[in-house]
Parts: C-alpha cells; sequence; structure tokens
C-alpha cells in the first residue's frame, strides 16, 4: 500500500490537522494570521520602497539614501534594521534613544513657558 502523503502549513511547515479539508492550507488560527500579515508588510515595503524596486526591474544599481541623526549626528540608512527591528522610511532619529534625548530637550526648553 502507498505511503500517504503528510500535508503541511503553508506558514511554519508543520502537518496540518488529521482530517482537515483539502483546501486548508494553515495549521492554526496563528500561522493563517501571521501568513497575512507578513503578506501585508510585504506589499507595503514594495510600495515604500518603489524607487528600489524600478532600479530592481531595470537592472540599474541603487543607493540607499543615507539620513543623519539631528541628536547624536550619525549617519544611518533609510529602512535599515537596527537592533532587530526594522526602521521607518521617514525615520528622523537613528535609535530610541535619540528620539527621547531629543523629546527631554525640548521639553526642557520649553519648561517655565506660559502660553
Amino acid at each position: 500500500m502507498p505511503k500517504k502523503s503528510v500535508r503541511r502549513c503553508v506558514q511554519c511547515g508543520r502537518p496540518l490537522p488529521e482530517g482537515s479539508r483539502c483546501s486548508r492550507r494553515y495549521c492554526s488560527a496563528a500561522c493563517r494570521t501571521k501568513a497575512w500579515r507578513w503578506q501585508r508588510e510585504r506589499e507595503e515595503w514594495w510600495r515604500s520602497n518603489a524607487e528600489f524596486a524600478a532600479a530592481l526591474r531595470e537592472g540599474r544599481p541603487y543607493h540607499r539614501p543615507r539620513k543623519r541623526c539631528p541628536v547624536c549626528k550619525g549617519w544611518w540608512f533609510t529602512g535599515e534594521a537596527t537592533g532587530g527591528k526594522r526602521k521607518r522610511t521617514d525615520a528622523v532619529y537613528c535609535s530610541p534613544r535619540c528620539r527621547t534625548r531629543a523629546y527631554r530637550q525640548r521639553a526642557s526648553r520649553s519648561e517655565g513657558v506660559t502660553p
């Protein structure tokens, strides 16, 4: 007798529950949600990086725009992953530390000023 093939989850690769319908793709609601969020994130990334996508299609080099942090004066690339988290493409500061420092500087300057 031929061995029955095991269907697997599209997201995590675990086997699908026994007796599930033939159109099932995910092992759980968590995997389905994770796949949906990942798909949306990927589509958003391509929309927000239209210039990169055009360069990729045309086969020309693409140099990511760099920004300078107004607090620490360090350079960083837009959309770069720092500390395991991706940055927004419209971010102003290089890190949460610099963002907090800038906020505290603004708050201390406005201290004692009444509207």
